[in-house]
């Protein structure tokens, strides 16, 4: 266990009145307050949405949370709210709850690998095209970090439905310290599993440029995790469907990620028209709640929209 996972002793009480605290010292929440909404899916599953900003003339962005996560991970603690940032810079942005987490359905964890999220997803894409929304976009982003980015890799890989990929935090390459953890232990919990603090504390964030209590916050609210889902990162099931993504693609790199080798996979996306790499550094694998790169990844994300729509 690192020096910060023995720093990660908060209790949930004393997290909460700490980002009360920051909260009010930051002047409180932006006006981007969010709007919810449910998709219903062909499977009888729904996904709860999270509206930030509404526009019929720039790029809706779509984020897609990772493991162990909620959309709340776009809009997490004081100072940390890459959805508001993005709807701060005039992107319409939607984030999401994928089903088996936070308001969305929790179907059997089994049935939940990626090409079944991809088609969830693909159908959230389709309804927002057709006004689900109540505006229609000019075009449609999709945004992930980590196992988020799989997703998507296998979403617009197969469908072809979106104008833009932003993929966070995620590359071709697991550390080799990956598969020294006892997934086995993790498979036993059932359909639905506990990745644990530890692992979370020492695989996520990176030292010294972590915040404990954003760690410990980020520890208190995780969310158990479908086991179909990690069969599939495991299996690097979305590793063929680079070559296949005909739209610009932003891939955003972590320099201390200790779950992904930060390499540069541009040469892989033989079908993108336009491929940007950007390496931020003083980070670990959540880069958008590490203090040092939050801005960081925001701006990186807002130029390359300006450049690129």
């Amino acid at each position: 266990m690192s020096a910060v996972s023995n720093r990660v002793v908060c209790s949930v009480l004393a997290i909460a009145a700490l980002v009360g605290w920051s909260e009010a010292r930051a002047g409180g929440h932006s006006p981007h307050q969010p709007r919810e909404v449910s998709f219903e899916l062909d499977d009888g599953n729904s996904m709860a949405g999270y509206v930030y900003r509404e526009s019929a003339t720039q790029p809706l962005v779509i984020m897609v949370h990772g493991a162990s996560d909620t959309h709340a991970v776009f809009d997490f603690a004081a100072g940390y709210h890459a959805a508001r940032d993005l709807a701060r810079a005039g992107y319409g942005v939607l984030t999401v709850d994928r089903v088996g987490y936070g308001a969305s359905s929790r179907p059997n964890g089994d049935t939940l690998d990626y090409h079944t999220q991809a088609a969830h997803l693909h159908e959230v894409i389709q309804d927002v095209r057709a006004g689900a929304l109540g505006f229609t976009p000019p075009q449609v982003v999709l945004l992930g970090p980590s196992a988020g980015a799989d997703i998507i890799l296998v979403e617009a890989g197969t469908y072809h439905d979106v104008d833009g990929v932003i993929l966070c935090f995620n590359s071709s390459e697991m550390q080799p310290a990956l598969f020294a953890v006892d997934v086995d232990s993790w498979f036993a919990q059932g359909d639905y599993f506990d990745f644990g603090v530890g692992f979370r504390t020492d695989f996520f964030y990176a030292e010294p440029w972590a915040t404990p209590w954003v760690i410990a916050l980020d520890n208190a609210t995780r969310s158990l995790v479908p086991r179909a889902e990690i069969g599939s990162a495991l299996a690097n099931v979305a590793a063929p469907y680079r070559g296949a993504i005909d739209v610009p693609v932003l891939l955003v790199q972590a320099a201390h990620d200790a779950l992904f080798v930060p390499r540069n996979d541009s040469a892989l996306f033989t079908s993108s028209p336009d491929v940007t790499f950007e390496l931020l550094h003083r980070t670990g694998h959540k880069g958008f709640s590490h203090p040092t790169s939050k801005q960081a990844a925001a701006r990186t994300v807002t130029r390359w929209l300006d450049r690129t729509f």
